[in-house]
């Protein structure tokens, strides 16, 4: 995750096509998932990332289709504003050339992570790296000690980090979230009172500024104290926020939410059915 992201991401990505195959979750099937927090929707979980790579290899293709998606939309568009007969007929191509290729590109996504993108999803973050910034330097020292552990050090890019924290379980990522947004949110608004005040003019405004930035201070510092009270450590001054572990939940009709709990209670009769394996007798 570059900055920080909210713990609920949006993926809905709507119809590519009329004639869309219907987005059916292949390989496995769902898990009804705990409705998140203040969504009255019902969700089941279709994938899960268990690590970084997963995570990143997943939004890379996700973003990549949804390119996809934009350019048939747009060559969809250019083909209702064409005048010509030949002009209509390269458009027809173009768009039976997009549309096959985001149709086969679909269902790789389904094959992958039981995506469909003309369905609904939300990702739910279940592991987080705290990343903190070092040099090329720093980095090359750190990799040639022995003692440091290959997972604590990560590369994006031309950019070198180093692993200050993990957070893992869902509830803990949100409380983490919402103790970065405490902190961030009162440093902005300690900062907005800062920038007000060579403005004021009268003295009225200044002292209830001057108050305003007194109690926003201490609402900083609170935050800061909560987060290293909570963490064990100080917030940092430059750390970037990676998903390590996330679910995949996909948006689920009532019919199918049934579905999905009769398919689940009937796999947890078979296991009780099943005959049980006898225990190898002792000599």
């Amino acid at each position: 995750m570059k900055p920080l992201t909210i713990l609920l991401t949006s993926l809905a990505l709507g119809a590519f096509a009329q004639d869309a195959k219907p987005a059916t979750p292949a390989a496995t099937t769902p898990v009804v998932a705990p409705t998140p927090a203040g969504d009255q929707k019902s969700y089941a979980q279709v994938w899960s990332a268990n690590n970084a790579a997963e995570f990143a290899a997943f939004q890379r293709n996700v973003q990549a289709i949804s390119q996809e998606l934009e350019s048939l939309k747009l060559s969809k568009q250019l083909l209702e504003l064409a005048l010509t007969t030949p002009e209509r007929e390269a458009r027809s191509h173009e768009i039976a050339a997009k549309a096959a290729k985001l149709q086969g590109d679909d269902d790789a996504l389904a094959k992958a992570y039981n995506f469909r993108i003309q369905r609904q999803y939300i990702v739910v973050p279940t592991k987080l790296h705290v990343l903190l910034p070092i040099s090329n330097e720093e980095f090359t020292k750190l990799s040639a000690d022995k003692s440091t552990k290959p997972d604590s050090l990560v590369v994006e890019g031309e950019k070198k980090y180093s692993v200050k924290d993990t957070i893992s379980g869902a509830v803990e990522v949100e409380t983490y979230q919402m103790q970065v947004k405490r902190v961030i949110e009162s440093k902005r608004a300690l900062q907005q009172l800062i920038d007000l005040q060579p403005r004021l003019t009268k003295d009225e405004d200044k002292k209830k500024v001057e108050a305003a930035v007194k109690s926003a201070q201490e609402e900083v510092n609170k935050s800061l104290e909560e987060y290293k009270t909570a963490r064990g450590y100080e917030f940092p001054a430059e750390f970037s926020i990676q998903t390590a572990g996330a679910n995949l939940l996909l948006q689920i009709s009532e019919e199918e939410k049934k579905a999905f709990d009769k398919a689940a209670a009937e796999k947890k009769e078979e296991k009780k059915d099943a005959p049980s394996t006898p225990a190898p007798e002792k000599k």
